[in-house]
C-alpha cells in the first residue's frame, strides 16, 4: 500500500491540501466551524491516474473480506465505487463485484398554521400548500386560513434506482472521498441496512476528523483511512481568523463561504 508520504504527494500533486487560508466547514450538528485547512476532493476526480492508484489500495486492504457490492453516496464517491469495484473483481475469486451509489433524499415533515387573510407572511415549503378556511353563517370566509404545508427538516440516503434489490442480503463495502462529521458516511451505512444489505466496512481517502471519527463512531465493523489528518476547527463566533482578516477573507469557492457571506448579509 501506498505510503502517508506517498498519499501526502498525490493530494498536493493535484492542489488537493490547502492551507493557510480561511475556509467554512460544512455545517455539524451542534454549529458552524471555521478552519485553515481544506481537503478539496474535487481537485482529485479529474486525475484519473491518481483515483485508480487510491481505489487500488482500497481493493488490495479488503480483497479477503469477500464483497459483492461497493456503495458510494452521490455525486463524488460513484467514482469511487466503480473503481474499488473494478478492482476487487480482479482480487477477488467473485465473477463480479457490483457498485451502486446511495442517493441523497430531502426529509420533510407536515405543518399546520393558522395565518390572517389580511397582511403578509413567509413560509418555507417543501412539496404542496393546502390552504382551508371556512365560512361563516353568512358564507363569508373569516378573517384566518387554516395552511397544511411540508417543510424540509433534513436529508437522508437512498439506495434507489433499482440497486436495493442488488444490495439486499449482501456484503456491502462503503467508500467515502473525504470524512469530516462522518454524518453522510452514517446515513449511506442505515441507507445498506434499510436495503437489507451487510456492512462489512467503510473505507475513505482521507479522514480529516483528527480521530474523532472511528468505526466505532460510525458503528462498522472496520474503517480504512488511506490519509489522516487533523484540521483544527474553530467554532464560527470564536472564529480568530474572522478577527485576524476579516469576514469577507473566507473563501467562497470552497466550503460554504458563500453561505457563510449570505447568513452575515454581506453577500
Amino acid at each position: 500500500m501506498l505510503s502517508a508520504i506517498e498519499l501526502k504527494q498525490i493530494f498536493a500533486e493535484a492542489d488537493a491540501i490547502i492551507t493557510d487560508d480561511h475556509l467554512v466547514y460544512a455545517k455539524k450538528v451542534d454549529g458552524w466551524y471555521h478552519g485553515r485547512e481544506y481537503v478539496n476532493k474535487d481537485a482529485i476526480y479529474p486525475h484519473t491516474k491518481l483515483v485508480r492508484l487510491l481505489c487500488k489500495d482500497i481493493a488490495e486492504h479488503f480483497k479477503d473480506e469477500q464483497v459483492d457490492v461497493v456503495v458510494g453516496p452521490t455525486v463524488g464517491a460513484v467514482s469511487l465505487s466503480q473503481w474499488t469495484a473494478n478492482f476487487l473483481t480482479l482480487f477477488a475469486p467473485a465473477p463480479e463485484v457490483l457498485a451502486v451509489c446511495a442517493d441523497e433524499e430531502d426529509v420533510s415533515e407536515q405543518k399546520q398554521e393558522s395565518m390572517g387573510t389580511v397582511g403578509f407572511r413567509e413560509l418555507s415549503a417543501n412539496g404542496a400548500v393546502k390552504i382551508e378556511s371556512e365560512p361563516d353563517h353568512l358564507g363569508d370566509f373569516g378573517s384566518s386560513v387554516k395552511i397544511t404545508f411540508s417543510t424540509k427538516v433534513g436529508t437522508r440516503r437512498v439506495i434507489k434506482r433499482g440497486y436495493a434489490k442488488l444490495v439486499k442480503g449482501k456484503r456491502c463495502l462503503i467508500v467515502e472521498d473525504v470524512i469530516n462529521s462522518g454524518l453522510t458516511v452514517i446515513k449511506t451505512r442505515d441507507a445498506v441496512l434499510q436495503a437489507g444489505g451487510e456492512v462489512i466496512g467503510v473505507a475513505c481517502l482521507c479522514n480529516r476528523s483528527g480521530g474523532k471519527v472511528t468505526a466505532e463512531t460510525l458503528m462498522v465493523p472496520e474503517l480504512l483511512s488511506l490519509l489522516d489528518l487533523d484540521m483544527q476547527m474553530y467554532p464560527e463566533d470564536e472564529c480568530p481568523i474572522c478577527k485576524e482578516r476579516g469576514l469577507k477573507s473566507v473563501r467562497i469557492d470552497l466550503g460554504k463561504g458563500k453561505e457563510f457571506l449570505a447568513r452575515k448579509g454581506l453577500a
